[in-house]
């Protein structure tokens, strides 16, 4: 597949799942099982890394929500005091959050393409967006994200660690050479690595580029053999390292959630 193809295989797979994440941000995860449960757990640690950014912005600030979904999260930034704006390519995501918080200007729009003028926000944020995109659709899209960045502006996006220690490149390729054989189609993921991401933000023009790893990837694999085995797995692992963040460690390789952040 090209990368225009790749692209718009995301938004079908966003279009499919629209229901489901609306069920889980809308406190329907108990009815949903463990696939929400090992979900909420890896997102509520990147929102913990996102608040240290907000923490230093100040109130009013305008920040872009790229690839924003159901606009849970956009909702939950404006909250925190944030001229918040958002931008989804996938209808039924779309419909979603017109619909859940008409009041918050959300556009259709994918994120090499954003329908804003340059130098026009203080924050982008970009929550499992990138990885479903190839290196050509990432580069193109930091490139836009430098555009519309005011100066000293900053980006904060998660990507897919290559050596996440939950295995999942194996899982996926896997599946991919099913579908080959299958004749069904699997979308695309974008496995990188902390120094492959460094440099090809600062090709883009960005300075000060930092990776850090939140969320042990053995923790999905433990919830595939149910929640009870995964919740007890899970409080052992926090037993051990509460925040499960590494900055400067190699274990950020082995994260389940690559974090990357960006100043213009």
């Amino acid at each position: 597949m090209n990368s225009s193809q790749i692209t718009q295989l995301a938004i079908k797979r966003h279009d499919i799942d629209a229901s489901h994440f609306q069920d889980t941000y809308s406190n329907k995860s108990k009815i949903l099982g463990k696939r929400a449960s090992v979900f909420l757990l890896g997102r509520n640690l990147v929102l913990d890394e996102l608040s240290i950014i907000l923490d230093k912005l100040p109130q009013g600030s305008k920040i872009l929500d790229v690839g924003c979904g159901t606009a849970h999260l956009t909702n939950w930034i404006k909250e925190k005091g944030f001229e918040v704006y958002g931008i989804e390519p996938s209808t039924e995501m779309y419909n979603y959050a017109r619909k859940n918080f008409p009041e918050i200007e959300i556009k259709q729009a994918i994120s090499s393409k954003i329908p804003y003028p340059d130098n026009y926000f203080d924050l982008i944020v970009a929550f499992e967006v990138l990885r479903y995109l190839d290196k050509d659709e990432n580069t193109k899209t930091y490139n836009e994200f430098h555009r519309v960045l005011k100066p000293n502006g900053k980006f904060f996006v998660t990507q897919v660690n290559l050596f996440s220690s939950d295995f999942y490149f194996i899982f996926h390729n896997v599946k991919s050479l099913y579908c080959n054989i299958a004749k069904k189609t699997h979308h695309h993921c974008n496995f990188t690595t902390p120094t492959l991401q460094e440099k090809q933000v600062k090709m883009a023009g960005f300075t000060n580029v930092q990776t850090v790893g939140r969320f042990f990837g053995s923790i999905r694999i433990a919830y595939k053999f149910g929640t009870k085995i995964g919740n007890v797995y899970t409080g052992l692992i926090q037993k051990i390292s509460r925040r499960q963040r590494f900055e400067k460690s190699f274990f950020k390789n082995l994260c389940g959630h690559l974090i990357v952040i960006a100043k213009k």
